[in-house]
Parts: C-alpha cells; sequence; structure tokens
C-alpha cells in the first residue's frame, strides 16, 4: 500500500470516529400530548361543586305506632373537590329548618299526639322554630350544618368523569353535624357517582347516602315544646310512640362544578 493510500484511510477512519453533533437541548415549555396533558391538569384541580337548586334532604322517626318522613330544602353550601385526590375533600352542607315539610302518609290523628297542631307546626316548635319564640333565638336554629372535616375509607382512589360509564366511588365522610344548637361529630357512608354531562356541560356529580346517619333527638335537646319553645314532657310522653327517639337522615344532592375560575 502506498503512502497515499494510507494517509486516505487514516483520514476516513478518523472521520468515522467523530462522535454525532447532540441534539440541541430544548428549553422552552411545550406539550407533548396536549389533549391528554390539558385533561389530566383539568382534573387533578380541586373544584368547587355548588349544589343543584331545589335539593333537599329527607328525615324520618320512628316510633311503635307508625313512621314520620319529611323533607327540608338546602340553603347554602358547596363541596371542594379534587377527583384525583379525593382525601382532601372538603365542603359544608345548609339545610333550612323553617321550611321543612311532613309528608302526610303516616302522619298522627292531630287530637291524639300533635295537640291539635299539623305536623310541621309541631316539628317547627319541637326545634325552637315555633311563632312565639324570640326572633334572634329562631335564627340561632334555623339552619342544620354539616361540615366535612375528611374522607376515608374509598373504594377507588378516583372519580373519572371522562368515562363512556363513569364508575361509583363509595367512602365514608367523617364530619361534624349541628343541629338545634348541639354539634357532634359523624361519619356518615356516601356514594358519590359521577354524571355525564352534556357536550360542553361542567361535570356534574350526585352525592347520596348509602345508608341513613342515625342521629339521636335527646344530645340535641329536641324534645316536645309550645308555641314559645317551651319544653312539654307531656307532650313529649305523648307522642313517643310516634316519633320515637331519633331522627334518620338520607339525601341525593346533584351538584354541579362552578365555571374554571370562579371562586
Amino acid at each position: 500500500m502506498t503512502a497515499g493510500r494510507l494517509a486516505l484511510c487514516a483520514l476516513l477512519a478518523c472521520a468515522g470516529c467523530k462522535q454525532a453533533e447532540p441534539v440541541p437541548h430544548r428549553t422552552e415549555p411545550w406539550l407533548a400530548h396536549p389533549s391528554a396533558s390539558g385533561a389530566a391538569a383539568a382534573a387533578g384541580a380541586p373544584r368547587r361543586f355548588d349544589f343543584v337548586a331545589g335539593s333537599r334532604v329527607r328525615f324520618s322517626v320512628a316510633g311503635r305506632k307508625a313512621k314520620l318522613g319529611g323533607s327540608a330544602p338546602l340553603s347554602g353550601g358547596s363541596l371542594s373537590l379534587d377527583s384525583r385526590d379525593l382525601k382532601s375533600a372538603s365542603g359544608s352542607v345548609d339545610v333550612d329548618l323553617t321550611k321543612l315539610s311532613i309528608d302526610s302518609d303516616g302522619a298522627p290523628p292531630a287530637d291524639d299526639a300533635l295537640g291539635g297542631a299539623a305536623p310541621a307546626a309541631v316539628a317547627l316548635q319541637w326545634l325552637e322554630l315555633g311563632p312565639d319564640v324570640a326572633a334572634e333565638r329562631r335564627a340561632s336554629f334555623a339552619t342544620a350544618r354539616f361540615e366535612l372535616a375528611s374522607v376515608d375509607n374509598l373504594s377507588a382512589p378516583l372519580l373519572d368523569f371522562s368515562a363512556k360509564r363513569p364508575p361509583h366511588v363509595r367512602v365514608t365522610a367523617i364530619g361534624t353535624l349541628l343541629i338545634h344548637g348541639f354539634k357532634e361529630p359523624v361519619r356518615v357512608e356516601l356514594v358519590l357517582e359521577p354524571q355525564k354531562p352534556e357536550p360542553g356541560a361542567e361535570p356534574r356529580l350526585l352525592i347520596r347516602t348509602a345508608s341513613a346517619l342515625v342521629v339521636a333527638l335527646a344530645p340535641h335537646d329536641i324534645t316536645a315544646r309550645g308555641p314559645a319553645g317551651i319544653a312539654d314532657t307531656a307532650a313529649t310522653a305523648r307522642a313517643a310512640d310516634w316519633v320515637g327517639k331519633s331522627v334518620r337522615i338520607e339525601f341525593e344532592l346533584p351538584a354541579q362544578a362552578a365555571l374554571a375560575g370562579a371562586k
């Protein structure tokens, strides 16, 4: 091999050993998959869910002779929810007790246990919301409130609003219940049901009790009273067969996510 050929081979070998130029490192932000990343960000951000107008909470009391039921409308409250971190949920539910109603089915005769008054009027008197109670005192008892402190025992780690048939998630809601000026810690089993929204609409969620929340009446000082709010032990004894010692609370509360950025 001549010297010229040797030099050419050496030059080609050096060219083959030369490292490839590194790919420039991209420093500006960009989306690898715009649609997927956007959906994940939306799903992971806490959203406020407002209860739909007309939402009501149902209650019932049962004695030896009958079972009475009724309902009361919501007056406020909302839920803050991160669909990927359900344990961070917080919120409250306010119920307007001044607008409670009693179902006509199962109500006792007016002259038997109610002293001639309508069932709803009697219920208001038991809650010190009768017409002769001082306005300031009525105002302090007008609202029942549940405040959510934490969520536990999740059947699934997240809520999927985008699925064709969104699965339900069962949880234990832990919080406090305020009724008639007395607050107590409670645990209630709930089912969270994502609702398939209309195109372009905000996500909707149905929150319902999996089992009734049972609240004893005595610890909340709920007893028979007259129009002025004075306790009546004789009337309490007469009503025992109809009212019992506790109230069962159940609900199905539809809620809709607030518009993005709304406070």
